[in-house]
């Protein structure tokens, strides 16, 4: 594809660390992009929003508005490492958007430690299917102070990593997981898979007295690939169809991507690209820095 069809690059990056509204800290060179490329590059873009009050995120919201706004009322619901959703439709005074809770940063995390680093996520949540959901467990997961929260929120691995893990379940010198043999290990993985589905639910519930209860919930992320994790979004807000965003034409692991790709053309252009209301900012912004490369490539 030739890079002189490209106007921009927008890239997202890594986040290292999100503690809004102290610091955000997300790593990936937007130089080192552009000299490879020959093409501008728009990164960067959560510290402006914090300067301006905001939580930095969620970001996405933007894109769902501007695509699916004037639409029936629908819950857009990204799972990363971190979920977050975005509830937009015609019949809302205005879109609102937060952060739902742990995505698969807490079942990723466990499974490394399981398998000691064999084996990174529970694959299709195969090992999920197989345990048991511990709903005491639950309860007490729930009562942690980010869920009574109201939007705008955003949290990230500072809350819902390591140390949170540790101090729920007890992993340490048990051994590796083997397959269909570690029934213990499989009440952890389904306990953590029903935990991120009910923090996604109960975000949603929660939004929707404030506004409609959503028509459909559309799924995105590497989360949408967990197969475990899809049935019990799908039972806890039966008879409201959930279904993946591949059903709308968007490739679940390319949503994210798609959606700094827009925002990175919005700065490009000079133009609003984020929504002051789901991040807390004082007003709206043009989000992202701008690094041009020294010269434009000559790739065919």
């Amino acid at each position: 594809y030739s890079s002189r069809k490209i106007s921009v690059i927008g890239t997202h990056r890594q986040t290292i660390h999100h503690n809004p509204p102290a610091s955000t800290f997300q790593i990936g060179e937007a130089a080192v992009i552009a000299e490879k490329t020959g093409i501008p590059v728009v990164n960067d873009f959560r510290p402006q929003d914090i300067a301006l009050g905001g939580e930095g995120a969620p970001l996405v919201p933007f894109f769902d508005d501007f695509f699916f706004g004037r639409g029936p009322v629908r819950a857009f619901q990204n799972i990363g490492g971190i979920g977050n959703v975005t509830l937009v439709g015609r019949s809302l005074k205005s879109p609102i958007a937060f952060d739902t809770g742990p995505g698969n940063a807490l079942m990723d995390l466990a499974m490394q430690k399981i398998t000691k680093g064999r084996l990174s996520c529970d694959i299709s949540g195969r090992f999920a299917a197989r345990g048991h959901v511990d709903s005491a467990k639950i309860r007490s997961l729930m009562k942690h102070p980010y869920f009574r929260k109201g939007p705008p929120k955003s949290t990230g691995r500072e809350e819902f990593g390591e140390a949170f893990l540790k101090k729920y379940f007890d992993i340490k010198n048990r051994g590796q997981a083997q397959e269909g043999q570690s029934p213990v290990f499989c009440d952890i993985l389904a306990t953590l898979n029903y935990f991120t589905a009910f923090t996604i639910y109960e975000g949603i519930v929660r939004a929707r007295y404030a506004v409609p209860l959503p028509k459909e919930i559309i799924i995105s992320g590497g989360g949408a690939l967990n197969l475990e994790l899809m049935k019990n979004l799908k039972n806890l807000f039966s008879p409201v169809p959930v279904f993946t965003s591949e059903e709308i034409g968007i490739p679940v692991q390319a949503k994210e991507a798609l959606v700094f790709a827009f925002l990175g053309l919005r700065a490009f252009e000079r133009k609003i690209n984020h929504l002051p209301k789901t991040t807390g900012a004082c007003r709206a912004a043009i989000l992202g820095k701008l690094t041009l490369p020294s010269k434009r490539s000559q790739a065919p």
